[in-house]
């Protein structure tokens, strides 16, 4: 490290510049009188007192009790030791008066620029290795070679995989649907209701980093409106090519009601035992009941589902999605028991 650096770092640790040119004088020579401390470090004769006991003070010298008195530089070490402690206890002071002083208002969510290629595909990889009971997935064909093994592990898992593919190639069966089309669109990845992944198709290049940016979402409403473009505006538009048979194991959960309905019509559900976690939409307070499916709802274009459930009790209640507006009740989680 140059000297011009050295003096910038302990800068950074409160000492100006006399006293940073003293130190250094102070190691480079040893122990000096004041006067000879002066003449070499270049501090003005009527300040070098003054930075002397200021460099005491801050535990970077000591003096000797001999005459003519000496100021004695301290070694490095035990001076970074003791700056390392000083700073420790004054971050270990400030974070607890921080703590003391912050109310969580809730979660507000974030949203992460990346612009580096391998940055990009780790988050990518992440999002489907932490995915719990869903994945929407959007991705150019050569693209989805780098995912097919971790997609078709968590498809063995048990995992509802929605998968369209910018391209025609043939693609294996790694998903629960698989939809494709030739005209490419963004990359889109929708971990559960968690996280999500966006980038431009034109910022896909084949070098390490990216043309452009990409996205990484823990925005709630964010992550809404692009699971909202997913199966409204994308998933429409493509060709089927695979879709598997869908087979009903309880107890089952979901976390897009549109899927419950979807089951409701094809297994006849009508009646079944469902646990609902989520809030009421008014209130926002959280919910958790258990009742019977005895009515449910689909619109033409399948942008509103919800069902209606009765309690034991005989209180009845219209359970909507994510980010429901119309019903009693936002599942957050639907459970499928019986």
């Amino acid at each position: 490290m140059e000297e011009k650096e050295i003096k910038a770092r302990l800068k950074e640790f409160g000492l100006n510049e006399y006293e940073v040119r003293a130190y250094l004088t102070l190691i480079k020579n040893g122990a000096l009188t004041a006067g000879e401390l002066a003449t070499l470090s270049k501090v003005p004769q009527p300040r070098i007192y003054d930075v002397i006991r200021t460099l005491m003070a801050k535990g970077f010298v000591t003096t000797s009790q001999s005459r003519p008195k000496q100021v004695i530089p301290l070694s490095p070490d035990s001076v970074m030791d003791a700056l390392k402690r000083r700073y420790n206890e004054r971050i270990d002071e400030l974070k607890s008066a921080l703590e003391k002083l912050y109310t969580p208002k809730g979660e507000i969510g974030s949203v992460t620029v990346v612009k580096s290629r391998i940055t990009f595909e780790e988050h990518v990889r992440k999002a489907i290795e932490r995915a719990r009971f869903h994945l929407s997935i959007a991705v150019p064909r050569e693209f989805l070679r780098k995912i097919e093994g971790p997609l078709t592990t968590k498809k063995e898992e048990g995992v509802r995989i929605n998968l369209f593919v910018y391209g025609c190639d043939e693609i294996p069966p790694i998903a629960s649907e698989i939809r494709v089309r030739e005209v490419p669109d963004p990359i889109i990845i929708i971990q559960d209701r968690e996280e999500g992944v966006y980038l431009p198709y034109e910022a896909l290049t084949s070098s390490s980093s990216l043309l452009g940016y990409g996205l990484i979402i823990r925005d709630n409403n964010i992550l809404f409106m692009i699971d909202r473009y997913f199966y409204h505006a994308l998933w429409p538009t493509g060709r089927v090519v695979y879709r598997e048979e869908r087979k009903l194991k309880l107890p089952r959960e979901y976390i897009h009601i549109r899927e419950l309905v979807e089951d409701i019509k094809t297994f006849n559900l009508t009646g079944s035992k469902v646990e609902i976690i989520g809030k009421f939409v008014r209130s926002k307070k959280p919910v958790h009941i258990v009742g019977r499916v005895v009515g449910f709802f689909e619109d033409e274009n399948k942008v509103i589902s919800n069902i209606t459930v009765e309690t034991e009790e005989g209180a009845k209640y219209v359970v909507g999605g994510w980010n429901a507006s119309l019903e009693d009740i936002e599942a957050e989680r639907i459970v499928l028991l019986e």
